[in-house]
């Protein structure tokens, strides 16, 4: 005799309504709603499920499909750990750019770095608290506002702007004016500024500003 082919069943919208909805590891398995066991695809038939609705643990017997539609989508709601993982390494992300771009703005209006965290993050935590109804710890953890942080943010993205500029003045064409400043104290400052052509516009950039050995007084 040839061996008998095994039947495989498919899972049939009409299960849910025994508290069944496909295995989300395997589809071809059902799981039961309540306790979340998997059960085996011999026991997709509808008199096998009947059998394990009536099991104890899971009071099946009084229960209508509603109910197990909200159960279903309430399981399908759930975050699973991928999603759980990957919402938390994107708020890391999400907070540490928040962070280089706070540290711009102190640097561009000439703040201390101190107003990080003893201003901006406060104001942060107020909003988010008060306007937006939402709990303001665990964001405020993720945007790292230290002196000592905001300092080295803004010396990593004056590092970065330099090497860009250098890089881009090896392939182009461009002219060099020199010019002398006076800083509090008759501190003698010499400045050189770029001019080139990008994207058929003139760009004009502080190359360095360096100290002068001797002050304005000559």
């Amino acid at each position: 005799m040839g061996d008998t082919k095994k039947k495989c069943r498919q899972y049939s919208i009409e299960y849910l309504k025994y508290g069944f909805i496909p295995s989300p590891k395997n589809a071809q398995l059902p799981m039961c709603l309540i306790c979340e066991k998997v059960f085996s695809n011999e026991a997709m038939k509808p008199s096998r499920l009947l059998d394990v609705v009536i099991i104890p643990c899971c009071n099946k017997a009084k229960k209508d499909l509603s109910y197990f539609q909200s159960l279903r989508d309430k399981f399908h709601a759930r975050p699973t750990l991928t999603a759980m993982f990957s919402s938390a390494a994107q708020q890391e992300s999400d907070g540490m750019k928040a962070s280089y771009n706070i540290s711009f703005l102190i640097a561009k209006t000439g703040k201390p770095h101190t107003i990080g965290e003893e201003l901006i993050l406060p104001v942060v935590s107020e909003v988010l608290h008060t306007v937006l109804h939402k709990p303001a710890t665990d964001i405020i953890k993720k945007i790292p506002l230290s002196n000592t942080t905001v300092q080295r943010r803004i010396d990593e993205m004056a590092t970065d702007v330099i090497d860009t500029l250098y890089n881009y003045l090896r392939t182009v064409q461009f002219s060099l004016q020199l010019d002398e400043s006076t800083l509090p104290g008759n501190e003698a400052l010499l400045l050189a500024y770029v001019r080139f052509i990008k994207e058929e516009k003139i760009n004009e950039e502080l190359l360095f500003a360096k100290p002068l050995e001797t002050d304005t007084t000559g």
